[in-house]
């Protein structure tokens, strides 16, 4: 396993402005779901067993990223609070018109830096991609290119360190080998979709996490 935060990763520096480590996104948030957490913390219970090798996700940080957007707006200005407001609006006009959807969570695996929940099936979570992208353009945020194929999922971990010694590496391969038998049978759950948050989103390499202030609700209303 790699680094998860490692340099191309990055979003500021040490010397730069505080505000680059912070970005708009609209993440689905599963805090309110007991099944979910509970979910979540079998999976973090196998995460904990590796700690030279992956950090665990904390409750309060679990997410599943629907987008991402830029820091800097069409105008070449720093997304602000105003024009946070202003998405909110126009990504809720969007989904007025989108019903609630299921979702299956799991089962889990190693990626190359990060421990990797897989979310099925990808329909829904493939529209609400390409309804909040519209409401965010219409607002002038620049975001990332469309993927061909939206990936849906969620982290259980990210990668502390390269495991670039044959001790690293066989911990690495302990812990994919685990993290994907351990918590049988209960290789995934269930969990419904109907609304989602855009928030101020902050890169936190100082604890290989991601956190998130919540500014608006988002909901699936048809």
């Amino acid at each position: 396993m790699r680094r998860f935060m490692g340099p191309q990763r990055l979003w500021g520096s040490e010397d730069g402005p505080e505000e680059d480590w912070i970005k708009p996104h609209v993440l689905w948030l599963p805090q309110h779901d007991r099944q979910v957490l509970d979910y979540f913390g079998r999976l973090r219970e196998v995460v904990a067993r590796f700690p030279d090798v992956i950090t665990p996700i904390a409750d309060e940080d679990l997410h599943m990223t629907i987008q991402s957007v830029r820091q800097l707006n069409t105008d070449g200005a720093r997304v602000d609070a105003d024009q946070m407001a202003r998405a909110a609006v126009l990504v809720q006009q969007e989904l007025d018109g989108m019903k609630p959807f299921d979702l299956v969570i799991g089962p889990t695996r190693a990626s190359g830096s990060a421990g990797i929940v897989e979310i099925w099936p990808e329909a829904g979570p493939a529209e609400l991609n390409r309804r909040v992208r519209a409401g965010l353009e219409k607002a002038g945020m620049v975001l990332p290119p469309p993927e061909e194929h939206f990936w849906p999922h969620m982290s259980c971990g990210y990668g502390v360190q390269d495991t670039d010694t044959p001790e690293l590496a066989a911990r690495s391969d302990r812990f994919a080998s685990e993290i994907g038998k351990s918590i049988r049978p209960g290789l995934r759950t269930t969990a419904r979709v109907d609304t989602v948050w855009l928030v101020w989103e902050r890169q936190r390499p100082d604890r290989n996490t991601y956190t998130f202030s919540r500014e608006y609700a988002l909901y699936l209303s048809a």
